[in-house]
């Protein structure tokens, strides 16, 4: 598992989690923030960004690899921030009971999905990814999915640079392992009965991934705050980390 990481070992610990098909430069603007305070790590998932690809992409396995992680860097406590799939996977790791959080912020996570989309995923997890001639060719194709977004077009960029790797024959392709996008259902509701440390749920406003009225559900069921963020979408790491970051120190026990 490839790491990328922020401020001082042996202050408090905060793993940073990111989304299905996504990498850990996703949290290039929150891990400097927060880096001022705790030692804050950005892991890559396993068939992510620059991670090794596996046989298995279940949730649980994910959730092992973090807890093998956190039990390498930790001392008694640490925290977790999740996006969308990061956030299931921390759910998931919190409910576990085998060592668990101090505290878990859940950004903008699905709260659910139908068969027909779980079918869609599972299908396009068996075809082939593209390749491009050129790294620029790729990066010209780069999109975010869901694709409303209020990213910045530089942040845009920067993400999209990391996210393509480059082939024997000299074409580049997606550094993603497609075969991740086959995923379990995923039932939030079910987890947070076993989740005994403070939840902080944050959406967008504008998200399509996580509605309203779920997340009020999940939150109420999990005992927890949830907070909206105006006027924004799905990919809230990129498209507000400033604020993010002050939501996440909020909930933060030490």
């Amino acid at each position: 598992m490839t790491v990328r990481s922020w401020g001082t070992k042996g202050q408090p610990l905060v793993v940073l989690l990111h989304a299905l098909g996504c990498h850990k430069g996703w949290w290039d603007w929150v891990g400097p923030e927060l880096g001022e305070r705790y030692h804050v790590v950005a892991p890559d998932f396993r068939g992510h960004g620059e991670s090794d690809r596996a046989e298995r992409y279940g949730f649980h396995d994910y959730a092992a690899d973090i807890e093998q992680l956190v039990t390498e860097l930790a001392g008694e406590q640490y925290a977790l921030v999740g996006h969308s799939m990061g956030g299931y996977v921390g759910m998931v790791v919190a409910s576990r009971n085998r060592r668990p959080p101090a505290a878990l912020v859940v950004v903008d996570m699905k709260t659910g999905s139908t068969p027909q989309e779980l079918a869609d995923l599972a299908a396009a997890a068996q075809r082939p990814g593209r390749s491009y001639p050129s790294l620029e060719d790729a990066l010209g194709r780069y999109r975010l999915s869901p694709p409303e977004h209020a990213v910045p077009a530089e942040r845009l960029a920067h993400v999209a640079a990391d996210s393509y790797m480059q082939l024997a024959d000299g074409t580049w392709a997606d550094r993603f392992d497609r075969r991740a996008l086959a995923i379990e259902p995923v039932e939030p509701l079910s987890l947070v009965a076993q989740i005994s440390c403070p939840v902080l749920f944050v959406r967008g406003e504008k998200s399509l991934v996580m509605p309203a009225e779920p997340a009020a559900e999940l939150a109420e069921a999990a005992g927890a705050s949830l907070v909206t963020m105006a006027g924004l979408y799905h990919h809230l790491p990129l498209e507000a980390p400033e604020a993010l970051t002050r939501q996440i120190r909020s909930v933060l026990p030490f």
